[in-house]
């Protein structure tokens, strides 16, 4: 069980990491600051905010906490999984870029009113940064294309 400053910690190093891919595939993005936000990053295109983006990070590899996501076009939610592997700084966490909705629609609530989803079901947004119509990403993201194992 995490802590909750080893939580926090693995939430920042998410929201960077996430952040320098957004740089690297070509992306103009913000990180927004504050303890209680919705929107960790803003994408901007054409001068505006334009694609909103939350940052979910696990130290694990099963389910994820999602009690406060909202369904609303153009965000979604990067989840971030390191695979029981955070300190092993030579093994790339997975990435799921995922609507919003689609996070609305796989989450699953259980006693107590935790709200998580599970990594078997967004399997097929895996590495899906294409969704994102970002300078640098040459083909585009359909589901017809993805795969789920």
């Amino acid at each position: 069980m995490e802590t909750k400053k080893s939580g926090y910690n693995t939430g920042i190093a998410s929201e960077y990491l996430v952040l320098s891919m957004l740089y690297r595939l070509g992306a103009d993005a913000y990180m927004t600051m504050g303890n209680k936000k919705s929107v960790d990053i803003w994408i901007i295109k054409d001068g505006e905010p334009d694609v909103s983006i939350d940052v979910k990070s696990v130290r694990a590899s099963d389910s994820i906490p999602v009690g406060n996501v909202k369904a609303k076009s153009d965000h979604y939610v990067v989840f971030v999984i390191y695979n029981n592997k955070f300190e092993d700084t030579l093994v790339l966490p997975d990435f799921y870029i995922v609507p919003s909705n689609k996070v609305v629609e796989y989450s699953r609530k259980f006693n107590g009113g935790r709200i998580n989803i599970f990594k078997k079901d967004i399997e097929q947004y895996k590495n899906a940064w294409e969704q994102l119509e970002l300078p640098n990403i040459s083909t585009k993201f359909t589901l017809s294309e993805a795969t789920v194992e």
